[in-house]
């Protein structure tokens, strides 16, 4: 088998389009994180997390001021989805659990003058009272919690230090001592909620901030390379200078832009609905979709827009060019186009005139009566053009298909489709010469070669007759028995080649009755292997097969085609390099059957499958080897009358033959 060539620029392209958003993102990120810390907040460089930072501060306080609204007496966002009563401050009170929202952030907010309470913990058996979800709190680390105006947290940036001059603390430490607020934040983060969201963007800036001058160099450089590689590889073939287009690369490229606009817009679509999602999986799966649906568009409108601008077909794919070329032919064709305007013309003279006296007479049915006439009289002269036409296309396509035998009458034409309707008659009857032309031809010849070969035969066999009674005589010296060896050799090629010449005479005229039946493939590639290991181990030859271990039936002549593997078999035992393997397979398939064969080819295979398969042809030049070159033509005419398919590939000095089948079962 041929091996393909592998196209450098096209692959060094592919590795262009993974790396280069990889480097587009590290710019991007790089930039921002820059911008963002010296234009906005600066104070994020000096923070040990994310937080100690301003924003954490803030973004924690005010989830806590929602959460107090309801045990304050103002307005509870998200209602409650349970409630249990319990023991609040001595006295009997009801805990308000609000689970609507799952989030990072994890509170209960007491009222102990009011009695009532407010948690988004799950309401279990295990937190049924007070003290069950303040344990339920304590399993996470973060915290921040305010009892009896006073503030126990691990927050460094919400002790009550820093946060005692907040107007949102000042709200709830004016409160009084009745308020409880414990609070914490879930560990690692799990919920896709403004404190995840934040902690990865900070997480994220400062660690591209500290990079930036060489993470923003880099990223150009390979970007620029990148960019150059994907110019260079788009379009590239094996073939310099040519350039590939696909079936997209012939749409209008207007078209091209729009569908491209549309699944952008789709991608950002997708991207903004994955923002709000919570979970931060499916946010992380959902904008990788986006993203990938806008990059993926972007390199198909790149791809074909550079393809096109490289084969300079831009301007003629656009709809402007077909509008053009349009005009042009119809400028070219004036004197169809003339007629048409006239007809059209005078239709719609008499249609706006019927109509308008339709309206004014006061006998409006004789004008619809000549409306209605003109309107049948318009389509049953469409309709008889368009049989006409119609009748041109059906012989268009019987020509196509092989049949030249036409059946279309130019006299049932007119205009421009009887002038068609001439020119198809004159490329049928051409056809039709040239096809009986040269079945003649054929035909002459293969009865040459069969009257030539039996011509040939009658004298040929009393000369080897002859041969044969000499080589029983006592030759007078060495020199006549040398002579007379010769002359046997060449007569027994002769012979041969004659009977070949037979043989593919009728092989490639058909002229051969076949017995079609069931055979084992297995089992007959078996027995012509073992008539040709004596003539393998001659020139040291090593067979390696490889076959089913269950029988394979095809149907075929079991004559003709041990005469087709024999062939095979003789044509490496010829022309194979010596002290080399032989690979014969078998191959069964679902429907089918394949026998291979490969070898290495003594002589340099400088000519082309096709023409090693026509007759009298060999591989090696010097024409030294016994063959007649008739072999190859021979089996592959022998196959294909049996059903089969024969094929040779070269690849370098590397030979190889495959026979298909139909298999059987």
């Amino acid at each position: 088998m041929k091996q393909k060539s592998i196209c450098i620029p096209k692959i060094l392209k592919n590795i262009s389009y993974i790396l280069a958003p990889i480097f587009l993102a590290i710019l991007v990120i790089s930039a921002i994180s820059v911008i963002f810390v010296e234009k906005t907040d600066k104070s994020l460089v000096y923070a040990n997390s994310y937080y100690d930072t301003q924003s954490f501060k803030k973004d924690y306080l005010n989830s806590i001021q929602r959460k107090f609204n309801f045990v304050s007496g103002k307005k509870f966002e998200g209602g409650f989805t349970d409630t249990q009563e319990t023991n609040i401050n001595g006295k009997t009170g009801t805990i308000y659990y609000n689970t609507s929202v799952e989030g990072n952030f994890v509170y209960l907010i007491i009222n102990k003058k009011e009695g009532i309470a407010t948690t988004n913990v799950g309401h279990t058996m295990q937190t049924d009272t007070i003290n069950e979800i303040k344990q339920t709190l304590r399993v996470n680390t973060k915290y921040w919690n305010y009892a009896n105006k006073e503030i126990d947290t691990n927050f460094s940036s919400l002790t009550m230090e820093n946060i005692k001059y907040e107007s949102t603390f000042a709200t709830i430490d004016n409160s009084g001592e009745e308020f409880e607020i414990y609070t914490t934040l879930v560990n690692n983060l799990p919920y896709n909620d403004d404190f995840a969201k934040n902690e990865f963007l900070y997480n994220l800036i400062i660690t591209t901030y500290k990079m930036a001058p060489v993470l923003i160099i880099v990223s150009l450089i390979a970007l620029a390379i990148c960019l150059a590689l994907i110019l260079r590889g788009i379009g590239k073939t094996k073939k310099e200078g040519e350039v590939y287009l696909n079936w997209f690369d012939k749409w209008k490229i207007e078209i091209v832009i729009l569908i491209g606009i549309i699944l952008i817009y789709f991608g950002f679509l997708l991207c903004s609905i994955s923002i709000e999602i919570p979970v931060t999986m499916f946010l992380i799966i959902g904008i990788l979709a986006g993203v990938l649906c806008i990059y993926l568009t972007l390199i198909l409108m790149l791809e074909t827009i550079v393809k096109r601008l490289k084969s300079d077909t831009l301007i003629k794919t656009t709809i402007a060019y077909s509008i053009f070329k349009g005009a042009k032919s119809v400028i070219d064709n004036r004197n169809i186009v003339t007629k048409l305007i006239l007809f059209y013309g005078l239709f719609c003279i008499l249609g706006f005139f019927f109509t308008a006296r339709m309206f004014q007479t006061r006998q409006p049915f004789i004008y619809a009566i000549f409306l209605l006439a003109l309107g049948f009289l318009s389509f049953w002269y469409l309709f008889s053009r368009l049989r006409e036409f119609e009748k041109i296309r059906k012989a268009l396509k019987s020509i196509y298909e092989g049949n030249i035998n036409i059946q279309l009458n130019p006299n049932e034409q007119k205009g421009v489709l009887k002038e068609l309707s001439i020119y198809i008659q004159d490329i049928a009857g051409g056809l039709s010469n040239a096809v009986n032309e040269s079945l003649k031809s054929e035909r002459l010849k293969t009865e040459l070669i069969t009257n030539v070969s039996h011509d040939i035969k009658t004298p040929l066999t009393s000369i080897i007759n002859y041969v044969d009674l000499l080589k029983k005589e006592k030759m007078p010296n060495e020199k006549c028995t040398e002579y007379l060896m010769i002359l046997d050799n060449k007569s027994q090629r002769l012979k041969r080649l004659t009977e070949d010449l037979v043989e593919a005479s009728k092989a490639s005229s058909g002229n051969i009755k076949l017995k079609m039946e069931k055979l084992d493939v297995v089992e007959l590639v078996k027995q012509v292997s073992g008539e040709f290991e004596d003539k393998f181990k001659e020139r040291k030859l090593e067979e390696i097969m490889t076959l089913p271990e269950t029988p394979i039936m095809i149907t075929a002549d079991g004559r003709y085609l041990y005469r087709v593997l024999e062939n095979i078999y003789s044509n490496a035992a010829k022309y194979a390099m010596e002290n080399t393997r032989v690979y014969l397979d078998v191959v069964a398939q679902k429907k089918s059957v394949v026998i291979q064969m490969k070898n290495i080819s003594q002589e340099k295979l400088n000519i082309s499958a096709d023409e090693l398969m026509q007759r009298f042809v060999r591989g090696e030049a010097s024409r030294n080897t016994e063959g007649s070159g008739l072999g190859l033509s021979i089996a592959s005419s022998l196959t294909e009358l049996q059903g089969g398919k024969f094929h040779i590939y070269l690849d370098g000095d590397l030979f190889k033959v495959t026979i298909g089948f139909e298999r059987e079962f």
